[in-house]
């Protein structure tokens, strides 16, 4: 079972996510918050991560549905103003409005059908790896993996596949 595989360390974050997707009344949890959960993680020693940063990102992202920077961006040049229309929307139907709908549960908190696909993919990396396990370096190959806003955050602060692949390559299991 997959669950078995889990390193301590990415076992904690799942649960960590859960627990802060909670906290934070966000209605679901997404990828964001198991990229927080894995900020002090080792792969990503070095790289300039400011958790306040992070988190007024994905607030913002949240805000617009789930647009991203360059959905926002492509918008913008067909002439739509994003942050525009969210505030006229808010104004008129209430803030938050726009935030994706509960999904499928765990832990009593529905799961983004992003979340659930990191964790598939972060078994793929492992056995591409020939790694025994899934660790964190795992799921982070996972979150870098898509176009969303986690990888976007992590691509604009330098933190690459490429660079995080190198780094699980020589992992071991913690």
């Amino acid at each position: 079972m997959v669950g078995e595989r889990f390193t301590k360390e990415a076992r904690v974050a799942v649960m960590a996510a859960v627990r802060d997707a909670e906290k934070v009344h966000a209605g679901e949890v997404g990828v964001e918050f198991l990229l927080l959960a894995l900020l002090d993680a080792p792969v990503l020693a070095g790289f300039d991560l400011p958790r306040e940063e992070l988190e007024a990102a994905f607030r913002d992202y949240r805000r617009k549905g789930g647009l991203t920077k360059a959905d926002a961006e492509a918008l913008r040049g067909l002439g739509i103003d994003v942050d525009a229309v969210i505030d006229s929307v808010e104004q008129s139907l209430g803030a938050g409005v726009l935030r994706p709908g509960p999904r499928r549960r765990w832990f009593g908190m529905p799961l983004e059908p992003a979340f659930k696909k990191a964790l598939e993919n972060a078994l793929r990396e492992s056995r591409d790896l020939g790694h025994n396990y899934l660790g964190a370096e795992h799921v982070l190959l996972a979150l870098l993996q898509g176009k969303g806003i986690v990888a976007e955050v992590l691509t604009e602060r330098g933190v690459t596949y490429e660079e995080i692949r190198k780094r699980a390559a020589s992992a071991r299991a913690r």
